[in-house]
């Protein structure tokens, strides 16, 4: 499954990337509260937004490296 999400992410572009990283953070902080609070259904669905946020930093960053790469 990781795979095609990463396929999905490299072929987004950077504001696109942003947005997805932004709604992340936004699911997280919700997620982390609700577990402060005891009201988390699924303790493994925190973790996965964390992935899921690490994989979109990634491939923003090699992204935004490749571009300036191919600048210089």
């Amino acid at each position: 499954m990781s795979e095609k999400l990463l396929e999905e992410l490299r072929n987004m572009s950077i504001a696109e990337l942003t947005e997805r990283e932004n709604e992340l953070r936004e699911e997280v902080a919700k997620l982390q509260m609700q577990r402060h609070a005891r009201r988390l259904d699924k303790s493994s669905d925190l973790g996965d937004r964390k992935k899921d946020l690490a994989r979109v930093l990634t491939v923003k960053s090699a992204t935004k490296s490749a571009g300036s790469e191919g600048a210089g």
